[in-house]
Order: structure tokens, then C-alpha cells, then sequence
């Protein structure tokens, strides 16, 4: 019994230490990601929402570390097995967080940061592009706006997912790296930095007149938005990323007929955030910048891990083929 205790004992040193030697970078943020919301949301004041965000933010984790071990601890030995788990492992607990965050930040109590955010605006502005937006109040122009803040969500589905089944090497890499990066920074500052925006702070002297494409932003927002993600606007950093990864990749098809369209509708998502009320200039211009740095972060990040799974470094593929 004590020599089978010491196999295992040593099996799991074994394993844990090739998982540690494997670990990517972006690996490295989720796991942290993940670590900090759970301790985050365990010294939250107790409340049916604590409860409930203290167990899934703790599922989460232990999904990501289980991936990590049975992966990059070459658990699981076939490799376009590992690199689906890895790939379910990583990316699915990282979205479901976001979910995660409608119980997590009010069970934080928070105070809003609103009003300081408004102060910033004033200060750069004069006043938050929402109010001076409200000239533009037209069915015509809201339904317009309405349509591309909601096709967000379509364009991310549309550059992540083929990418992380279908797409290989530098490109896929840089992809994903940027992509950890701008999701892990944006609700670590939602918590940081909580607050409902224009439309739930300003008194308006008009509703905004929509028709079918504002109804289904407002439904949207209401039933699976955080409510209190405001600052960054990943509306405004995740097609801005898009369209600067693609125009990166302009040379390679289709990113050279892609980059010009993503940039059109990153244009226009960024005006909607603003003119829907759904967020402060502040918002927009950290989101702008978060674009930015996660674009230069992949880049850095691909180059430093290019040569893993090579013939002068046996450390696994960050991506391993499916």
C-alpha cells in the first residue's frame, strides 16, 4: 500500500511537472483569471448571488486546471484528443466567466463608478457623447446603430470559433493570445471598476426611437448582459482587435478582403456603444487602447513561443493540430 501511495505521489510530480514545463502564456492568464475571480467573489459580503458565483467560479477553475494537466501534462497521450480537450478546456470556461460576472459583480456590492467616469468625460469633453449624440435620435439612425452593436456577437463567433477548430500556426497563435489577453483584462477591470452606463446615470429628455433591431439589443442586454460591464467597452476592443489582426494578415486570404469590412462594422460598433447610451467615451477610448495592447501582446507572445513543439525545444505546440 505505502509503495502504491509513493507511485502515484511520484506519477503526479511527474505529471505536473511536464504540465508546468508546457504551459503557454495564455494558459498562464486564464489560470490566474480564473484563481482571482474565485478569491475575488469568496470575500464578498454573503448572499444568495455569492453563493451561486463562489460555486461556479470554482467550477471554472477546476475545469481549467484539470485541462491543463490532462493536456499539458500529457495525460491524454493522443494528440488531436488533447488538443480538443485543450481546446474546450481553455476557451469554454473563459466564455462561461462572462456569464459568471451577472452574479458575480453585484453580489460584490460595488459602489458605481458612474459618476467618475462621467467627471473624466466632462473633462475631456465637456460632457459624454451620449448626450450630444441624442441630436441623431431618429428611427432611421438607432435602427442603424442597433444592427451593428448587435452583430458584436456574430463577429465574434465568426473570428473565434472557425479559428480555434479549423485554424493552425502563427496566425491562430496570435489570434488567440490577444484574444485571452483583452477578456481576461476586461472583466478583471469590470470588477475593479463597476458601473451601468449613460442610459441608467443621465436623465434623458428622450427614449431612444428604435424598432426591431433596438428591441432585440435591449432583450439581449437585458437577459444575458452583466449589467454592470462597462469599463473597458470590449464592444469597442474586440472588433477593433479583429480588424487589426486582420489587416496584419492582409496578404493571406481572406483577411484581405476581410480587414476593410471588419474595420467598417468596428467603426460603427464603437459609435453605437456611445450613441445606444450603453457606455461612457472613457470606456470606449480604454477599450481602443486595449485593442491595441493586446495586438502588440500576440505578436510578442507568438514570436517568444514560435519555435515549441520544434526540433530545438520540446516543449509542446501552444496549439496542437485537431
Amino acid at each position: 500500500m505505502l509503495e502504491l501511495t509513493r507511485n502515484v505521489a511520484e506519477r503526479a510530480r511527474t505529471t505536473l511537472g511536464i504540465a508546468a514545463q508546457n504551459l503557454a502564456v495564455q494558459d498562464a492568464i486564464a489560470l490566474c483569471f480564473h484563481a482571482y475571480l474565485f478569491l475575488r467573489v469568496t470575500i464578498a459580503p454573503d448572499s444568495p448571488e455569492a453563493t451561486v458565483a463562489r460555486r461556479l467560479a470554482l467550477a471554472l477553475l477546476v475545469v481549467t486546471a484539470s485541462c491543463m494537466i490532462l493536456t499539458r501534462g500529457e495525460v491524454i497521450r493522443e494528440r488531436r484528443a488533447r488538443a480538443l480537450v485543450y481546446r474546450l478546456g481553455l476557451f469554454v470556461p473563459m466564455v462561461l466567466s462572462y456569464f459568471e460576472l451577472r452574479l458575480l459583480l453585484p453580489a460584490l456590492q460595488p459602489d458605481l463608478m458612474d459618476g467618475r467616469l462621467l467627471a473624466i468625460d466632462q473633462w475631456l469633453l465637456g460632457t459624454t457623447p451620449s448626450v450630444w449624440m441624442g441630436a441623431w435620435n431618429t428611427r432611421p439612425v438607432v435602427e442603424w446603430f442597433s444592427f451593428f452593436y448587435y452583430t458584436h456577437f456574430f463577429v465574434l463567433v465568426g473570428m473565434l470559433i472557425p479559428a480555434l477548430f479549423f485554424g493552425t500556426g502563427r496566425r491562430l497563435q496570435e489570434l488567440m493570445a490577444g484574444g485571452m489577453l483583452i477578456i481576461a483584462t476586461g472583466h478583471f477591470l469590470y470588477t475593479l471598476v463597476p458601473g451601468a452606463g449613460p442610459y441608467a446615470t443621465l436623465a434623458f429628455e428622450e427614449p431612444l426611437y428604435g424598432g426591431f433591431w433596438w428591441r432585440q439589443v435591449e432583450v439581449t442586454v437585458a437577459t444575458a448582459g452583466a449589467q454592470l460591464d462597462i469599463f473597458p467597452s470590449l464592444h469597442t476592443a474586440w472588433p477593433t482587435y479583429f480588424t487589426l489582426h486582420a489587416f496584419a494578415h492582409r496578404s493571406f486570404a481572406p483577411f484581405k478582403l476581410l480587414w476593410p469590412i471588419l474595420g467598417f462594422i468596428a467603426l460603427n460598433i464603437v459609435i453605437a456603444t456611445m450613441f445606444l447610451r450603453w457606455h461612457w467615451f472613457i470606456d470606449v477610448a480604454l477599450g481602443l487602447l486595449l485593442a491595441f495592447a493586446a495586438r502588440r501582446f500576440a505578436v510578442t507572445v507568438a514570436s517568444r513561443e514560435a519555435d515549441r513543439g520544434g526540433p530545438y525545444d520540446d516543449r509542446q505546440s501552444v496549439w496542437e493540430p485537431l
